[in-house]
């Protein structure tokens, strides 16, 4: 019962990208060949099949000219923000952005020029890590509750409360939680991705 609200998510996102791509007049191979992802991972994308990182939802949202946010169905708490500084508050409504195993809370505004946005990770257990992702900038990790395994070129790092990883994203990675409860995280990179205006 506990993962059905996360089940019609994860259709409700597979539905978007099925009805934007079919919208825009494009195949699967033409969808892949624009944004660079595999013609089998996007047909697992729009079955649901799959959990999209940052990177893939942020590829797919731009190859499909869109905002990240609407891909997912939701609209972001945060407005640009009229001074050069934000205050999120714990009891701020921010609903979770939800795809697959993952959920995001976007805990940063969206300020002229932006360069960063945290956000708490939410990963769900699933037997097998995300599919491996690469690209430009970084990101910084700080575990929160239980286990999240970074795989990395050289082998697979297990982090735990308190552990910190500071990433390069040129390095091929991927993300397994390997349960058996979910894992949360503090997650910070470095091109904003889901808050309004930041998609292009």
């Amino acid at each position: 019962m506990a993962e059905q609200p996360h089940q019609e998510a994860g259709q409700r996102v597979a539905a978007t990208i099925k009805r934007l791509r079919t919208a825009r007049g494009l195949t699967l191979r033409a969808l892949a060949e624009r944004s660079g992802l595999t013609p089998g991972f996007l047909s697992m994308a729009e079955r649901g099949a799959t959990s999209l990182s940052l990177t893939s939802l942020f590829t797919l949202a731009e190859a499909l000219e869109t905002d990240p946010a609407a891909l997912l169905g939701t609209t972001p708490a945060h407005r640009a923000a009229p001074t050069p500084y934000t205050v999120t508050r714990a009891t701020d409504p921010a609903p979770e952005i939800t795809s697959g195993a993952r959920a995001y809370r976007v805990l940063t505004g969206s300020l002229p020029d932006q360069g960063l946005e945290g956000l708490v990770l939410t990963v769900r257990p699933t037997p097998e890590p995300s599919p491996v992702t690469q690209h430009d900038g970084e990101e910084f990790c700080y575990v929160l509750t239980g286990e999240l395994v970074l795989h990395l070129p050289e082998g697979p790092h297990s982090l735990h409360p308190g552990d910190a990883l500071h990433l390069k994203s040129q390095v091929p990675h991927a993300l397994h939680n390997p349960g058996p409860t979910d894992a949360t995280a503090l997650w910070v990179v470095d091109h904003p991705m889901l808050a309004p205006g930041h998609h292009g």
